[in-house]
């Protein structure tokens, strides 16, 4: 069976900015940012918990509740996976993405504009690495 390889990035050099509203923690101190899902090709890929890995940071020009997030991750695509038909149509390709950030200890999600502002979300990038045998 053959295996395709993508990565997907959000460069450091154009994060995601943020503005934390909420006063029951913070990125990286009580939630955690998450890419949910990619849109690519028109299709929607919904991404495990694990697929991806985001990083969240103050932003040191962003004043008080300023964070950036950037996320890099690596996903697997078998034959028969359902998103299979939009990942082989890639090569190179910017994509949209949803980000969430969720709650450390109850796994409750922070509402935007009421727990946070995003306030720039530029756009990320998918790259097919590769096909192999599996």
């Amino acid at each position: 069976m053959s295996n395709v390889l993508v990565n997907f990035r959000l460069n450091p050099d154009r994060p995601v900015r943020i503005k934390w509203l909420a006063t029951d923690g913070v990125p990286g101190d009580g939630y955690k940012a998450q890419v949910t899902s990619v849109k690519m090709n028109g299709a929607t890929l919904h991404m495990d918990s694990s697929a991806i890995l985001e990083q969240t940071a103050p932003d040191p020009g962003g004043g008080i509740g300023g964070y950036v997030v950037t996320f890099n991750g690596m996903v697997g695509y078998a034959e028969d996976h359902t998103d299979r038909a939009h990942v082989d149509k890639l090569t190179d390709a910017e994509i949209e993405y949803d980000l969430v950030f969720v709650h450390e200890e109850d796994g409750r999600l922070a509402i935007e504009d009421q727990d946070y502002r995003i306030l720039e979300r530029p756009i990320a990038m998918a790259h097919k690495i590769s096909a192999r045998n599996a």
